[in-house]
């Protein structure tokens, strides 16, 4: 019967350990993946590594002579010879690289570790003798044995808190503003690391907000990457160009209506947004379909601020059936990805349909709202709805178009409440409060 030959890779035992004997410093970087001896897949490398090790726990002096004077006579039979040590010094890896390569060489005696213990699962399973309870506890802690090889992440309280006192002594560099007064007001601003939630009913301003935040910033100098799941990006920036300009209409762009007199304005916005929104400090795609390709560009970015619109139509993992559990990954994977990335992330949320069967005055968005909003709401620092009334109620008798309330129902860091914003729909406009839409319409 053919045996197969475990995970490993003995070249990459060579030059690491090429690297230590010549740098001897980096041994207490590769030291936590490295200590069960078993970790070593070759004898003599495994050998070598307790003799270093050895040296270094009583402080001796490591190089190719001072380790050649610790191999016995039956290492040097085995191969351990001076110019054995000489050869791994000639092919060591690149010293930044050693704990990679720790890494690797630690992950493979995980897989050899796993197939050691599924055979023993395996042939317990097989006997067939014992009660299945035993069997099930004995699985249960073999399996723990492999979790409790991984290293620890490590933590230095020291550190933690120098990064505390000096986000407290110079203002926090972990909070980015929205840029609108009266949000950052109730909010404090988006935390790195968090999640915050906007959710709305389709056309109640929940796109146009989340491009309104995008502008402000891009202007403010953030790095911004943007993911349309509904929209093309070219209607995005048909309505960044009505944003930025002010002046021209959504309308008129959307059905290319215009006059002689609007193409200065195109022009003069054809530069503004290559230079505002250039590669470097904004991106946008609209067909990243699922979380794992958007988290590649969120890595190759390394924005500021993630915005995401929307959630619901991310594509669900395979594996996972229940749209419950399926939302309840993504929103679990996108708050590990902003911690990782020490990023915000905005995410836009659609809002279930009892909403319009409800009362005329119980029609602003509650917490309940969120399509499965258990999996939404529990990891979110902020929950915003936004609340556009003369969508539902188009009566100028009762509501105006030019008003558009935000509500903030969860504010993990600040307080909860609502606060009526300025909306200029055709120019894709949001603006800090009604009066300031006043001013400008003045």
């Amino acid at each position: 019967m053919e045996t197969s030959i475990q995970p490993h890779n003995q070249d990459l035992e060579d030059s690491l350990l090429g690297c230590l004997i010549g740098n001897p410093e980096q041994y207490y970087k590769v030291e936590s993946y490295l200590k069960n001896k078993d970790v070593w897949y070759v004898a003599i490398n495994k050998r070598l590594w307790n003799i270093m090790s050895k040296m270094h726990d009583q402080r001796e002096d490591i190089d190719i002579h001072t380790i050649g004077s610790n191999l016995t006579k039956n290492d040097n039979k085995n191969g351990m010879d001076f110019f054995w040590l000489t050869g791994l010094v000639q092919n060591a890896g690149i010293p930044s690289k050693s704990v990679t390569y720790a890494k690797k060489i630690y992950e493979d005696y995980l897989f050899r570790k796993t197939i050691e213990v599924s055979k023993r699962i395996q042939k317990q399973a097989y006997d067939g003798n014992s009660s299945v309870y035993p069997l099930i506890n004995d699985t249960y802690t073999l399996l723990g044995e492999i979790l409790d090889l991984r290293p620890s992440v490590g933590f230095d309280m020291g550190e933690c808190i120098d990064k505390a006192m000096t986000e407290i002594k110079e203002g926090s560099g972990n909070m980015i503003k929205s840029g609108w007064r009266k949000i950052d007001k109730l909010s404090g601003g988006f935390t790195k690391g968090e999640i915050s939630i906007i959710g709305g009913r389709p056309g109640h301003g929940k796109t146009t907000f989340l491009i309104n935040l995008a502008s402000k910033l891009v202007n403010s100098g953030y790095r911004v990457i943007l993911f349309n799941r509904e929209l093309p990006v070219t209607e995005v920036v048909k309505k960044f160009i009505c944003l930025e300009s002010g002046k021209l209409s959504y309308k008129m762009v959307r059905n290319s209506q215009f006059g002689q007199s609007d193409f200065p304005e195109l022009e003069k916005m054809d530069k503004l947004l290559r230079k505002l929104y250039s590669h470097d400090r904004f991106q946008m795609f609209d067909q990243v379909r699922n979380f794992e390709s958007a988290a590649m560009e969120i890595r190759k970015f390394k924005p500021d601020v993630v915005i995401d619109d929307y959630i619901q139509l991310i594509e669900p993992p395979k594996n996972i059936s229940e749209r419950r559990l399926q939302l309840e990954k993504i929103c679990n994977d996108y708050k590990w990805l902003a911690k990782t990335q020490s990023c915000v992330v905005v995410l836009a949320s659609q809002l279930n349909r009892q909403i319009e069967f409800r009362g005329t005055r119980s029609q602003e968005p509650q917490l309940s709202d969120l399509a499965e909003s258990g999996a939404i709401e529990q990891v979110a620092e902020n929950v915003f709805f936004t609340h556009y009334a003369w969508k539902m109620h188009p009566d100028k008798k009762t509501n105006d178009p030019h008003k558009i309330k935000l509500i903030a129902k969860k504010v993990r860091y600040g307080e909860t409440g609502s606060i009526l914003l300025g909306y200029e729909g055709d120019k894709c406009k949001i603006y800090g409060s009604y009066a300031d839409y006043e001013g400008k319409a003045n």
